[in-house]
């Protein structure tokens, strides 16, 4: 059985897919690999850098890999993680970082990739940005 959602906002700059709690891609008897992308955000002016922040939960075996672009998706590069704090037992807030290779993009977007098994699979929960 596939099941299809489509979310859809109205509001500027909002993505829908993380208003409702976590960001599920994977689980049980569904593929074991995912990824999110978020909506793009144009700017006036380039972008050089950007800091993500974002709570997750990444079970062992599992994995989740940060990739921004500043040209709209037409180029991505990894993001690094600068550092990481314990929320609770669920929930870990990490910060990754990006110097982007041509710092005249003004279009930025993120990508998520996701890695679980049939059992056990990881989760986002909050996302933030800021860009320089």
């Amino acid at each position: 059985m596939l099941v299809r959602a489509l979310f859809s906002s109205n509001a500027v700059n909002n993505s829908p897919a993380l208003i409702y709690k976590d960001v599920n891609l994977i689980g049980y008897l569904n593929n074991t690999t995912g990824a999110y992308l978020n909506r793009e955000n144009e700017l006036t002016q380039g972008v050089s850098s950007t800091k993500l922040y974002t709570q997750m939960n990444i079970p062992s075996g599992t994995t989740i890999n940060w990739f921004a672009s500043n040209d709209g998706g037409a180029t991505w590069e990894p993001m690094s993680i600068q550092t990481t704090r314990e929320i609770d037992q669920e929930w870990t807030e990490y910060t990754l970082t990006r110097t982007f290779s041509d710092p005249n993009g003004n279009k930025v977007r993120y990508k998520a990739e996701m890695t679980g098994n049939n059992l056990v699979y990881p989760r986002i929960h909050t996302l933030g940005a800021t860009l320089s």
